[in-house]
């Protein structure tokens, strides 16, 4: 960055004779056509994401100035205009003038755009160091902030003299390319000599393992001007990357070549550990700094552990918290639950970082091991803590202090009062708009910001309208960040009642269970598509779909069908049986191999062998995090449901089970 600007000051270098007419048509009344504002909205957002702008301008000036559609009309247009800026001027920090950004978000304030818009915002006045019209602007966000905003805070807290090193630690071990604003922090750190070299050592050294080549490289580059930056060079880094074996066959292995050793064993590691560990041993053993080797043997101890090795735990053994990504952290206790070492998992979980030790999760299992220790007044404290009728751990915690899962007290009925206030609320319907607009996305996140900040009897009659507006995921969303006042029916919706319970009775699957894994796979949304591929109520695959439709003798199926509800639940819930009934009946199983194909558990089932392992720790050591994540969520709605649908309250430790290894 060669310097810094507000855009007034080079508005006529940029602008073009149409950029000066904008104003003026924008405020020129809408001639009569026979599209909807829904459909102009739409083709709004795609001249805007397209980058045409004069197809923006034109069909943004025939949008009515009272619209609903307003506020992302004109901030998509600040946001055009801006962009030609910073084509301009690449290598200069522009900053939006206050006089011109403020009436903006006044206007706007309660709507996405604006909260984005304030985001950015923040991180350029964060990056340049404006921290008073910072402060001011940082109360006003109204929805959790992303990781740019929260380098910002970090950058002026530091600015503050009150920077918490647990916190910048989560950004260098962050393993992808951070955001402009962290980097600058890092950066900014550095020179001030909070941040040493070999704290962004280790931030290069995590992208390496994480296949984030490119953006280790990309980061060095960043860097350049400093001291740590002089040091490296990328040509070289490159190759001990792309090349591992035969930069280290040629490494002179000096002072200088550290990180480049460090680089090189880091990506063999992924495809080998267990030859890494023995270089580092054999080879490397004090050829490397010694915060180089402490965190190849985390990261060694990480790839062991993703595979259920059992020598995991030794390797986490070698290395220090202190060097450790929260990941990292995290599969040091499951590799601790593999082995059953109670000691070593209370040992890991109180070495946690003060952001992690905390969560639910490492809460039970630390009670689980101070239990096992004789310590039960001190186990009691860590469930009472993480206790909760609604979450995965939460309900286990609950079980363990010897209390039965129970539906919470229903709320007060609604008032009439209260449901129109949610049928008028302005940011709701903006939502619902852009919904039918066909602009899932910005609904999604118009309708969280607009929930963000309601307390409880807002937020049922919130979730409520939604339901209502058939948005079951938005009602779901709404109904559980509720915090006294919890609404059961709510918060575990039962949509397609009648075909949902002919079809389980028909294929011979626990509702509840089809439910929870509902829930988790599409929250009811009847034209929900993966990333992949996978469609409808239960998320199906194309290829699923055809075999099991195949298998099921349904002839007629056409895979444009897949999404129709009938079709989708009989193919779902055909395919949840069969996989049910390969791996021994067990539901934790099966949902594992639901989300993450039947093979997976039959291979995580080989690794374990002769042992056997209660099903919560089985849980915990998914070794993918949506699989890991996804199961404990199916299992955790399934005793909502079966709650809700059968007044039946069967624990989950006893849902878990034991899972058997195989041979």
């Amino acid at each position: 960055m060669t310097g810094t600007m507000t855009i007034s000051h080079h508005i006529s270098r940029w602008i073009s004779l149409p950029l000066l007419a904008l104003s003026a048509l924008t405020f020129q009344p809408a001639f009569a056509n026979k599209q909807t504002e829904g459909e102009l909205i739409k083709q709004i957002n795609s001249a805007y994401v397209d980058g045409a702008y004069d197809k923006f301008n034109r069909l943004t000036a025939e949008l009515p100035q009272k619209s609903i559609f307003r506020p992302q009309a004109d901030i998509w247009q600040f946001r055009f205009f801006h962009k030609g800026v910073e084509k301009q001027f690449p290598d200069r920090e522009v900053v939006w003038n206050k006089s011109e950004i403020l009436p903006l978000l006044n206007k706007y304030e309660s709507s996405w755009p604006a909260e984005q818009l304030r985001r950015d915002w923040l991180e350029q006045l964060a990056r340049t160091g404006q921290w008073a019209t910072f402060s001011e602007q940082r109360k006003l966000l109204r929805y959790r902030p992303d990781q740019g905003v929260e380098c910002a805070d970090l950058m002026y807290a530091a600015e503050q003299g009150q920077l918490v090193r647990y916190k910048l630690d989560a950004v260098i071990s962050f393993d992808k390319r951070l955001p402009r604003t962290c980097r600058a922090l890092l950066k900014n750190l550095y020179k001030l000599g909070a941040v040493e070299a070999t704290d962004l050592d280790r931030h290069v050294l995590q992208m390496v393992a994480a296949n984030q080549a490119s953006n280790a490289i990309k980061f060095v580059e960043d860097l350049k001007d400093t001291a740590w930056g002089k040091t490296i060079d990328n040509a070289t880094l490159k190759e001990a990357i792309s090349n591992p074996d035969k930069y280290l066959k040629s490494a002179a292995r000096t002072e200088d070549t550290d990180l480049y050793i460090a680089a090189a064993l880091a990506r063999k590691a992924v495809d080998d550990h267990e030859r890494v560990a023995r270089q580092i041993t054999e080879t490397y053993r004090g050829k490397l700094s010694k915060r180089s080797e402490q965190w190849l043997w985390a990261h060694v101890g990480y790839r062991a552990g993703l595979v259920w090795d059992r020598n995991a735990l030794s390797y986490f053994k070698r290395s220090i918290p202190e060097v450790m990504s929260q990941e990292q952290q995290e599969w040091k206790v499951r590799s601790a639950l593999l082995l059953e070492d109670w000691n070593a998992v209370l040992q890991a979980t109180n070495e946690m970082s003060p952001n992690v030790k905390e969560d639910k999760a490492w809460l039970y299992w630390r009670g689980r091991a101070l239990a096992q220790s004789g310590k039960l007044v001190e186990a009691r404290q860590e469930w009472i803590k993480a206790s909760s009728p609604f979450s995965f751990y939460g309900k286990l915690a609950h079980e363990e202090l010897g209390d039965t899962v129970t539906a919470p007290k229903r709320p007060e009925l609604l008032s009439a009062a209260e449901l129109d206030w949610a049928k008028k609320h302005p940011g709701l319907t903006r939502a619902l708009a852009l919904y039918d607009a066909g602009l899932r996305t910005e609904g999604f996140w118009e309708f969280n910001l607009q929930v963000a900040q309601m307390n409880d009897r807002q937020l049922l009659a919130a979730a409520t309208w939604a339901e209502r507006n058939q948005l079951y995921d938005r009602a779901i969303a709404a109904a559980d960040r509720t915090e006294t006042e919890h609404d059961l029916s709510l918060r575990y919706l039962t949509p397609f009642r009648e075909n949902m319970r002919a079809k389980t009775r028909e294929i011979g699957v626990d509702e509840s269970w089809v439910y929870g894994l509902i829930r988790q796979e599409s929250r009811f949304i009847t034209v929900a598509r993966s990333g992949v591929g996978a469609s409808g109520l239960m998320q199906v695959m194309p290829a699923t779909a055809k075999y099991v439709a195949k298998k099921i003798g349904m002839s007629n199926f056409q895979p444009a069908d897949i999404t129709e509800i009938e079709t989708n639940l009989t193919l779902g819930t055909s395919y949840l049986k069969m996989v049910f009934e390969q791996h021994d009946q067990s539901p934790v199983l099966a949902s594992a191999g639901y989300n993450a194909g039947p093979s997976r558990p039959a291979l995580w089932k080989r690794r374990l062998g002769d042992r056997k392992i209660e099903g919560a720790i089985f849980a915990e050591l998914i070794p993918f995090d949506e699989t890991r994540g996804y199961v404990k969520n199916v299992m955790s709605n399934t005793v909502a449901y079966s709650l809700l649908l059968n007044n039946a309250s069967t624990p989950l430790k006893q849902r878990l089970g034991i899972i058997y290894g195989s041979k």
